[in-house]
């Protein structure tokens, strides 16, 4: 009687290492890899980027409508689509985060905790958050493109 619950505590022992190990794998492949692919494409596509674009810094990825890159030179803003394809640029000299933080707050009450660039359905934006809101601007004219309130 001794010998078999010896055994059956070791044989509960090694299912329970089993199980363990089983988990450890399903987690590295349906959680650890998707995302180590995710970060993978997306090196290969700020390594196109800087390859179209020579001396390009701070580039950033922007999710909206659908996922885009943006940076910078000493001279222009670049905006690329997600197989990094130049998307439109605009001239350093026009960048006015001023003037959208302002835009927000006077007209959409929104206090800028943060503002960054990206691209909304098809233009460049300022994309400015708030405490509780999110809001677009566009960034040639100005005016909201999209607003939502963050939760």
């Amino acid at each position: 009687m001794a010998k078999e619950s010896r055994f059956n505590r070791r044989f509960t022992a090694l299912l329970w290492i089993i199980l363990i190990f089983m988990i450890l794998v399903l987690w590295s492949l349906f959680i650890s890899g998707p995302n180590r692919i995710k970060e993978a494409v997306e090196a290969q596509n700020i390594a196109v980027i800087e390859k179209k674009v020579p001396g390009i810094k701070g580039v950033t990825v922007h999710q909206f409508d659908y996922k885009t890159y943006q940076g910078y030179t000493s001279k222009k803003l670049y905006w690329f689509d997600a197989n990094g394809k130049i998307i439109t640029t605009r001239k350093m000299s026009t960048l006015d985060y001023d003037k959208a933080e302002k835009m927000a707050a006077d007209n959409y009450g929104i206090k800028a905790e943060s503002i960054e660039l990206g691209y909304g359905y098809d233009n460049p934006c300022y994309v400015i958050q708030g405490k509780w809101d999110m809001i677009l601007i566009d960034y040639d004219t100005f005016e909201r493109v999209y607003q939502r309130e963050l939760q």
